[in-house]
């Protein structure tokens, strides 16, 4: 390999790591364990992109919005023509494959740690580690489904042996009245805006309450104010303020009035009642700048 292939493939390398971008750790038909009792049926298939639509046709788009980059699916049987099937998706990042978790977990399931996080239901077990999202499905298997689809998740995660963690600005979200597991992660559009992406929100109930907070990390101080100067252009009866750091509430046209705390790259918010908005905000923000 030449010289200049070195530095451009360095070039791209530094990138990835600037941004956060991971490849594979391997290639993910690599990372399906063999499992006692069961065989592979065949080889993995392998999904793409601009070929996921084959695989799971109705679904794909909410996959894409997350950065999807590659799927491959494993199908497993054992002697009593029982099956499983394997599905492991990789997302580049650790946020966004929490992201794709997450738009799909339910707030109330039997939950339990693997890789980073994951649940069980009926004949399913999905989990995420680091940046891949892993779906298990079993047919059939009565009360022995679960354990079976443990051992096969946990091979799997060990194959991955990625970082079993959580993305660490979930942890900036102030305890008192979060609904457990009620974490999500918005790439794009977020509250339905093309200039509002890339939130962490955490749903909340007090005194009967519900409402949603939210971080946007916009990169910088001059990124945030100029995400904000775009939502007060929304706000007919602020349209023409110039934001300023600290607290600004955006009457919002299709979501009400938002409640918001900005500091350097950081935007706070609430989506609901707001009576108890500030305090919360300030104490989200101090819990930010340690992460």
């Amino acid at each position: 390999m030449n010289r200049v292939n070195l530095i451009v493939i360095s070039i791209f390398a530094g990138l990835a790591l600037q941004s956060g971008l991971a490849a594979p750790s391997g290639p993910l038909p690599s990372l399906f364990p063999e499992l006692p009792g069961w065989q592979k049926q065949g080889k993995a298939e392998t999904f793409l992109p601009e070929t996921l639509y084959e695989h799971i046709n109705g679904a794909a788009e909410n996959f894409l919005g997350y950065d999807f980059e590659q799927l491959a699916v494993q199908n497993y049987e054992n002697g009593q023509k029982q099956t499983l099937i394997a599905e492991i998706y990789f997302h580049g990042r650790l946020e966004n494959a929490f992201g794709i978790y997450s738009s799909e977990k339910p707030l109330a399931g039997d939950y339990f740690p693997i890789g980073s996080q994951g649940y069980a239901e009926e004949g399913v077990l999905n989990f995420f580690c680091d940046a891949y999202y892993v779906k298990l499905n079993s047919f059939d298997l009565g009360r022995q489904g679960k354990a079976v689809l443990t051992a096969l998740a946990e091979n799997i995660a060990a194959a991955i042996g990625g970082k079993n963690i959580l993305p660490e600005m979930l942890a900036a979200f102030p305890a008192p009245g979060k609904i457990p597991h009620g974490e999500r992660y918005i790439l794009h559009n977020f509250l339905g805006h093309d200039f509002l992406h890339s939130a962490f929100t955490a749903a909340y109930e007090q005194q009967g309450v519900k409402f949603q907070l939210f971080i946007i990390r916009a990169g910088s101080e001059e990124n945030a104010a100029a995400t904000l100067q775009k939502y007060t252009a929304l706000d007919r009866e602020n349209q023409n303020s110039v934001v300023k750091p600290g607290f600004l509430t955006i009457n919002d046209p299709y979501n009400g009035p938002i409640r918001l705390f900005w500091r350097g790259e950081f935007i706070w918010g609430m989506v609901g009642p707001q009576a108890a908005a500030d305090a919360l905000l300030e104490t989200m923000a101090e819990k930010s700048a340690k992460q």
